[in-house]
């Protein structure tokens, strides 16, 4: 496997990423932005007087040191730097680390997470620790058996940089960006930062160490002939002040974190707790019963989404108890906590951090949902009851839309990118909150919404059809918020198959999980006559999916009405959230839902095949008729298909490593990237999404069959 890709290295919570990897490409530090950083990032070491050994993260246009700053042609050896070859590197990409050595330099970046607290119950110093927007960097320099010292490097370039010395009292050796990011280390023999053109401009030992005009800046570390030297660097972000509009707010950290220097040395002080959480996470994927292939998806993903999150706080003064304000931006896009990215991020939330996906929901319901009416096809001018749904997003950009508004959605589209997903989203809520009442417990939240699942029962019947003796269970009415235009669903860039929301196979399937859920909340809610209509419901849609299905074919058309004949996956998708409450149980084929269950079963095996759903190297396609396929999906309805349908998988090996490349040959400068097309991506680039693969370690017997592979 190529050692060529960038891994986004991120603290919870900061929207902030140290990015590395990518070979002759730029990265290291970027804030506030979905993309790589900028920087030329120089690791590395020189053995006595001689050549410049470094990794290669980097660009150069021309050869080292022909730029010509001020007018002033630089004057030393242009030919001292000798960069390693991909085929010099071996790197390794655990959960929370990542390892690369070459020569005599291994240089690892730790990446801890865990639990998060809720910062309205839990301790001040549990929450500071959690939300320290840092890393912990180790440069290890290896001299032994050389008679000459060593001097190790860690630098890049950037524009407004300056000394941490001067500014923390001496406590702190390193540089920084302005006020927003930088690095540094403890002082100790032997280490010193530097300001200067070029870091072999640094090497040339200049007395001036702290040349304030250069934008290269970094450490120097001496290493003894016949020894061996670490060194522990904080890498560290800080974004003060209040950074969102529409709804005001600042990081979370701003709250514990004065300044940049608090951070570094916060991280600094707390290395060990650090480290050691990084290792834990490390060793608990690493004994997972999954692949390889498995193991580094996962890792890959989980990075994309903590250097998507942002940690913030409505509450603008320290005075004032914590008011948590929770946003994932959708990588590439920013657009904040886009509704059909958070269902997809459920299972890893509620896994670390459940109070979030509360949180989320509940700001959905008080200021991103609304009440519409719908509109039979062809006939925009007479509209019909509809009911409460919710927007498609909350913003964009650190700017949150105003109430009732999403950034995305726009009307008098057909069926086409930027059109209303209301149904979507109506199905979204309702899957989301069922399964975070299950898995959290929390009674009170269901107490509070009791109302709201009785108006979202009503909304999902008028999507179907006005008239109670018309409805058949799916979805055939579009929102008046589309004007002359017609309703997507999530899979916004493909084509008809999954795009059309109206009929939709897919959409079918979760609107059939939603009235199985909702039917389950009334029934606890004491609301016996509205469970029994729910129920009712969630059978008309398993029908409409179940008679839909084509024999000759031998799957269901993606449209219910023929009008399109493609094979999906995503047929499967809605059986998840029953299953994901224990409403699906392990023989799911002969309960309750068996007939619907075992049809999808047969869907599933029978278009799990070139020339359908899948690519000739064995990725899987989601829809026969589209190249565009996604990763989140395809590793959510991968556990789908082991877990609930039983769905023999003999190849799930060759499936994972192809996906595998097509994250690193792919899309190895832009890290994690979910939308991709006949493996490189074209959309969805430096993503979130992809932590649906934290379904996989809910897997036993079937991960453990596919680790034995």
């Amino acid at each position: 496997m190529s050692s060529s890709y960038n891994v986004q290295h991120a603290p919870v919570g900061a929207f902030a990423s140290f990015t590395l990897g990518s070979v002759n490409r730029r990265g290291g530090f970027a804030s506030q932005v979905g993309r790589p950083g900028g920087s030329n990032v120089y690791i590395g070491y020189r053995e006595g007087n001689g050549q410049f050994f470094c990794l290669p993260y980097f660009e150069t246009s021309s050869a080292p040191g022909s730029e010509v700053p001020f007018g002033v042609t630089l004057t030393y050896d242009t030919q001292m730097r000798r960069v390693f070859g991909e085929q010099d590197i071996r790197r390794e990409l655990g959960w929370a680390t990542d390892t690369i050595r070459a020569g005599r330099i291994t240089f690892t970046l730790f990446s801890p997470f865990g639990a998060i607290p809720d910062p309205r119950t839990a301790p001040a110093a549990e929450v500071a620790q959690r939300c320290c927007p840092a890393l912990i960097a180790r440069i290890e320099l290896d001299n032994t058996g050389r008679a000459e010292p060593m001097t190790g490097v860690f630098a890049l370039d950037a524009p407004s940089m300056r000394d941490l010395e001067s500014t923390s009292g001496g406590q702190l050796i390193g540089v920084a960006h302005a006020r927003r990011w930088g690095f540094a280390c403890r002082p100790e023999p032997g280490v010193r930062a530097f300001q200067a053109f070029s870091p072999e401009n640094a090497l040339e030992g200049s007395a001036d160490r702290l040349f304030r005009l250069g934008k290269t800046g970094g450490l120097l570390i001496d290493v003894p002939p016949g020894a061996r030297r670490e060194v522990w660097i904080a890498l560290g972000f800080h974004e003060a002040g209040t950074i969102t509009t529409g709804i005001e707010a600042r990081y979370a950290y701003t709250r514990y974190f004065r300044k940049l220097e608090d951070v570094l040395s916060h991280a600094l002080d707390h290395r060990e707790a650090l480290v050691r959480e990084a290792a834990q996470r490390d060793e608990e994927l690493a004994s997972s019963p999954l692949s390889p292939a498995q193991k580094w998806l996962l890792a890959q993903a989980t990075h994309g989404y903590f250097g998507s999150s942002e940690w913030l706080d409505t509450a603008l003064d320290d005075a004032s108890p914590p008011a948590p304000l929770w946003v994932v931006n959708e990588g590439e896009y920013e657009m904040m906590n886009t509704f059909d990215l958070t269902i997809d991020h459920l299972f890893f939330e509620l896994r670390y951090a459940p109070w979030v996906v509360r949180d989320v929901l509940d700001l959905y319901v008080d200021r991103y949902s609304f009440r519409d009416e719908v509109k039979r096809p062809g006939a925009p001018s007479e509209l019909l009851p509809g009911g409460v749904s919710f927007t498609h997003d909350m913003g964009v950009s650190n700017h949150f839309s105003p109430a009732g508004d999403s950034s995305y959605e726009r009307p008098n589209l057909d069926a086409a990118c930027f059109s209303h997903m209301t149904h979507e989203q109506l199905t979204n809520w309702i899957c989301c909150a069922g399964v975070y009442i299950a898995r959290a417990g929390d009674e009170g939240f269901l107490e509070r919404h009791r109302g709201l699942f009785a108006e979202l029962l009503t909304s999902l019947l008028h999507r179907d059809a006005p008239e109670p003796g018309a409805r058949t269970g799916v979805m055939s009415l579009d929102s008046n918020r589309c004007g002359t235009g017609a309703e997507i669903t999530t899979y916004d860039s493909l084509d008809h198959s999954l795009g059309r929301a109206r009929g939709n196979l897919y959409l079918a399937g979760k609107t059939w999980a939603s009235y199985v859920i909702l039917a389950h909340l009334l029934e606890r809610c004491g609301n016996a006559a509205q469970a029994a209509e729910s129920r009712a419901a969630s059978q008309r849609s398993a029908r409409a999916i179940v008679s839909a299905f084509h024999e000759p074919s031998g799957y269901i058309p993606a449209l219910l009405d023929g009008s399109s004949t493609s094979a999906i996956i995503p047929a499967i998708e809605g059986l998840l959230y029953p299953h994901a409450m224990g409403l699906l149980d392990d023989n799911a084929a002969e309960g309750e839902h068996g007939e619907l269950v075992r049809t999808l079963h047969r869907h599933f095996q029978a278009i799990l095949k070139p020339g359908l759903c899948l690519f000739p190297e064995g990725g899987w396609k989601l829809s026969s008729s589209s190249d565009n396929s996604w990763m989140s999906k395809i590793a959510l309805c991968q556990h789908i298909a082991r877990a609930i349908l039983k769905a023999d998988l003999s190849d799930d090996g060759r499936h994972d490593e192809a996906h595998v490349r097509w994250q690193i040959e792919g899309s190895g400068y832009w890290a994690f990237s979910d939308q991709m097309q006949r493996g490189v991506p074209v959309g969805s680039r430096y993503y979130p999404r992809g932590v649906t693969a934290i379904l996989w370690l809910d897997e036993r017997s079937a991960g453990a069959k596919s680790a034995s592979r």
